[in-house]
């Protein structure tokens, strides 16, 4: 009996696998993927990321017609698991050519369960394979089950089709039934931010919105159509957005009990278009172009793909119509990842007007030629971006309140926990008077928000301060849009009041750096969220914390004035180390140039702040901590990942914010550690060594705070002296690429003779930097991380305009407009604007905190593609919610205002000169 019913079921599934077109073959390719044309599996080409943990892309990942549709196909033990729940440890990955079949060996090492997941290529699609070295323990049946995620944006809106009969729509809106899993009694103990977090979410899981042997996604879209269907456990489809908004569509089947080979086989065959190929993609400035520059659009083709050799140019014409006003070659194809590219080469157009680039069936959006191209590409960073992300204050634009003033009770300090979320970690349980939970009066002031989420990154608080100071002394920005009153705490955008914007926005930063050296006596870390609750947080962040000072006298819900028994308050994490310390001293250096005259009181303050936290630098050199921005504790192993893999290391002891017990590991503040006599730092004698990932900063921080207090100073010692003796070491090709090109800045206060020793540096740098440059065909630093790589591209824009200005026989103006451009279209992918709501096209639907909305900040410079490994760039246009793909920093947003600015200063030279 149970043969005949094996052989049905076998027929079944054979009958279903001629479900669509012809039955292509896969084959694992060179690069050991499953492929064919139009369709991809990867096998854990990319791992959990020691931090972040689950980033969507890792495990069984499938690219459909140039979409990545699914991916983290492995076993999970939830429905619908969230960013730091358990996954499991990959030992080792094989790419069997023979065979065309991938595998991955994989355990859940605290569980004792071992098994591999197998991807065979088979006509038509693959066989997935959950195979076990033992029968699955009795406590994980019904828990562990595998897994396949469906992108949101490609599915929702989408019809479903279960079983060839039972019909559904994917939903737009996550509305599903939610039932309570509790942990397992015996379930290893995890971190205490991820146990904290479980029990504030209530242990809920959604139930499925459809089940069966065979489910059909995407039905009614020829591009996403792909049919699964299962011969063991009944497929199961939930919505991972019921837990969290960047969940995703989850496919899943539960692995049986008693079975060991073939515990899960699922039979997936997509829909495959025969022959399909990649529509051709037109990169190009999403601004248009200035009459006099170059213009070059890049082509991203399928290396299939048969087209003409010859683009053209149309001009949109008042009347709606397009008159073809240039047509010329586009060059040799060149190889690159997954594709191919040509340029196409327009410069002889230049008279003023609105055009399209069209080649073979693809047309571009308009785009103008005009004088003023980049006139208007940076303000929307300067006065929405920036804006909207200040913290400590109410910010207001039109009949829209952003959000109320938030965070009014900052902050405690951070006690010793052991390894927190996000990459933070306070080393010491003491710094100067306060203690672990002590609260530390006058640091609920200026400030913005890092990023996606509310916490006040240092290194972006120190970056912001000096982009802006920058781009206000060197273009002389006296842009005014915004009434910012630091002491109403108010902010309103389209409303001028006579105080230049970047005026505004340096002092706003400058508070909170006088702050931390006022009331904890050094820079820090930062200021971050105590549990993953409020970390998750979207909306108003007003709303987060109660706004009350945590007293510990208080009961939990009693409020008594300006204090709370709600231990809601953000942590201080005091932690700092010489990068902070001398980027501090850098950054109040060049917001005390640039108040002057605006807030004369403020300006001294800043310098002499500034001043004192030199001399004191080079009194006692701040030692640089274990590990990481803000130091390790002792004891801390693993990091994130490991929590989320079972393996829970740190105290749990105080993370209420109460101090924890024991002597603390420093007796005084993170300052006070004794530097190790055998070890020497270039840039401070006596200095502890930089341990490995701070050795790349060199002396660039201690030159950066050199820089900017001769300049504040108008040359004063000891810094101009400094200055000239760091200046050797500053202009090596390798320092040019980070901040040795600002020597270009120090000319004036140097020498004679040092203008010529920085042309010979920069004629040496910049005979390697084309090739370089050309590893890419776009001419721009690649995206190689696990963050999109906008940010170097725009770091160049920056550094070739300040060397163009100085040596413009040796720097063309191009390699500034190349970089801007870059991140106005001229990308891979697709041609939107990397710079949200600035340009025809642009990327409106952004990792900000209002991604909950699907929508965008105006002005956030998104990171741009990355490369899913091993060949696949993906910058998704529709879809909001891959951080490393789409979250915008505020440092990102200070530094293209004088990316942009740099380009608009270009090509107005230009013009004016004529």
């Amino acid at each position: 009996m149970f043969t005949l019913i094996r052989v049905c079921l076998l027929l079944a599934l054979t009958s279903g696998l001629s479900l669509f077109g012809a039955d292509f073959s896969m084959r694992v390719n060179d690069k050991n993927y499953l492929d064919t044309q139009g369709f991809s599996v990867f096998l854990y080409d990319s791992t959990y990321h020691p931090v972040f943990v689950d980033q969507k892309n890792t495990a069984m990942e499938m690219i459909l017609h140039g979409q990545r549709i699914a991916t983290n196909g492995d076993v999970r033990l939830m429905p619908t698991p969230e960013q730091w729940d358990l996954v499991a440890t990959l030992k080792g990955r094989e790419a069997d050519k023979t065979n065309n079949r991938l595998t991955a060996n994989l355990a859940f090492p605290t569980f004792d369960l071992s098994y591999t997941l197998e991807v065979a290529a088979e006509p038509g699609g693959v066989k997935v394979s959950i195979n076990l070295d033992k029968p699955l323990p009795e406590k994980l049946a019904g828990r562990a089950g595998f897994n396949l995620e469906f992108l949101p944006s490609i599915y929702m809106g989408k019809a479903y089709l279960v079983d060839g009969s039972k019909a559904g729509i994917f939903p737009r809106t996550p509305d599903d039934p939610m039932v309570k899993v509790m942990p397992l009694a015996d379930e290893p103990k995890k971190a205490y931010y991820l146990e904290d977090w479980d029990k504030a979410k209530g242990y809920t899981q959604p139930l499925p919105f459809a089940e069966g042997k065979s489910i059909t996604l995407g039905v009614d879209d020829a591009l996403a159509r792909v049919n699964v269907q299962s011969e063991t456990a009944d497929l199961m489809l939930f919505d991972g957005r019921d837990r969290a908004q960047n969940g995703w569509f989850v496919l899943r089947s539960l692995i049986p009990a008693g079975k060991t080979t073939g515990a899960i086989v699922w039979h997936i065959r997509p829909d495959v278009i025969p022959n399909w190929t990649r529509p051709p993609m037109i990169a190009h400035s999403q601004v248009g172009y200035a009459p006099d520059f170059s213009k070059v659009a890049v082509l991203e083709l399928d290396p299939k793909y048969n087209g003409p050799q010859t683009a053209k140019v149309l001009r949109l014409m008042e009347d709606g119509s397009y008159k073809q006003v240039f047509e010329g070659p586009i060059t040799p194809s060149t190889p690159w990842l997954r594709y191919v590219y040509s340029k196409f080469d327009f410069t002889p157009v230049k008279d003023p007007g609105l055009y399209v680039i069209e080649y073979a069936d693809q047309r571009t959006a308009p785009f103008p030629i005009s004088k003023d191209a980049y006139a208007n590409t940076w303000q929307d960073s300067l006065d929405h971006h920036l804006a909207e992300q200040m913290d400590h204050v109410s910010v207001r634009e039109a009949y829209r309140v952003w959000h109320a003033a938030s965070h009014l009770d900052d902050g405690r300090l951070a006690p010793v926990v052991g390894e927190q979320f996000d990459g933070w970690n306070q080393a010491t349980a003491t710094d100067g008077k306060y203690k672990g939970g002590d609260h530390i009066p006058g640091m609920n002031v200026g400030g913005w928000y890092d990023a996606g989420d509310y916490d006040l990154e240092e290194p972006a608080q120190l970056n912001v301060i000096q982009s802006l100071a920058l781009a206000y002394r060197e273009f002389n920005l006296k842009y005014d849009e915004l009434t910012v009153d630091e002491t109403t705490r108010e902010v309103e955008m389209h409303r001028p009041d006579g105080v230049p914007d970047t005026v505004e926005q340096v002092k706003h930063g400058a508070v909170l750096i006088l702050a931390q050296f006022h009331n904890i006596g050094h820079s820090i870390r930062g200021t971050h969220e105590p549990d993953l609750r409020q970390y998750t947080h979207l909306g108003d962040a007003a709303s987060k914390t109660d706004g009350r000072i945590y007293d510990p006298k208080l009961g939990p819900n009693e409020v008594k004035g300006d204090y709370s028994g709600k231990p809601d308050d953000r942590w201080i994490f005091s932690t700092t180390n010489p990068f902070f310390q001398w980027n501090a001293i850098a950054a109040l250096a060049a917001a005390s140039d640039v108040l002057k005259g605006y807030d004369n009181a403020l300006a001294k303050d800043c310098l002499d702040t500034a001043i004192k936290a030199w001399n004191d630098e080079k009194a006692h050199p701040t030692p640089y901590p274990a590990s990481g921005f803000g130091g390790a504790p002792a004891g801390a192993t693993g990091g994130v990942l490991a929590a989320s893999q079972g393996s829970v290391s740190g105290a749990r002891g105080g993370h209420n914010g109460q101090s924890n017990s024991g002597a603390p590991a420093s007796s005084g503040g993170a300052n006070s550690a004794a530097p190790n006599p055998a070890t020497t730092n270039a840039a401070t004698p006596g200095a502890p060594a930089a341990p490995p990932g701070f050795g790349r900063f060199g002396v660039a921080p201690e030159w950066a705070a050199a820089l900017e207090l001769t300049i504040a100073t108008n040359g004063a010692e000891p810094y101009k002296s400094r200055l000239k003796e760091l200046f050797p070491q500053m202009i090596t090709p390798q320092q040019m690429d980070s901040r040795g090109w600002m020597a270009v800045r120090a000319l004036p206060y140097l020498d004679a003779g040092a203008k010529d020793q920085m042309r010979e540096a920069v004629k040496t740098y910049m005979a390697g930097v084309d090739k370089q440059l050309d590893a890419t065909p776009f001419g721009v630093p690649p995206s190689l991380g696990t963050w999109g790589g906008s940010g170097a591209v725009v770091d160049m824009a920056i550094r070739m305009y300040f060397l163009h200005k100085a040596f413009p026989d040796l720097v063309g103006p191009e390699y500034t407009l190349r970089a801007v451009n870059y991140i106005l279209g001229t990308h891979p992918v697709s041609s939107t604007s990397y710079v949200a709501g600035v340009g025809t096209v642009s990327k409106t639907k952004t990792y900000s905190n209002n991604r909950a909305d699907n929508a965008y900040i105006p002005g956030a410079v998104i990171p741009g593609y990355i490369i899913i490994k091993p060949d696949f760039p993906e910058c998704i246009d529709d879809f909001g919610f891959l951080w490393f793909e789409d979250e915008a920093v505020v440092a990102g947003s200070a530094s293209w205002v004088v990316a942009g600015n740099a380009a608009d200063a270009i090509t107005k030279e230009v013009q004016q000169g004529q």
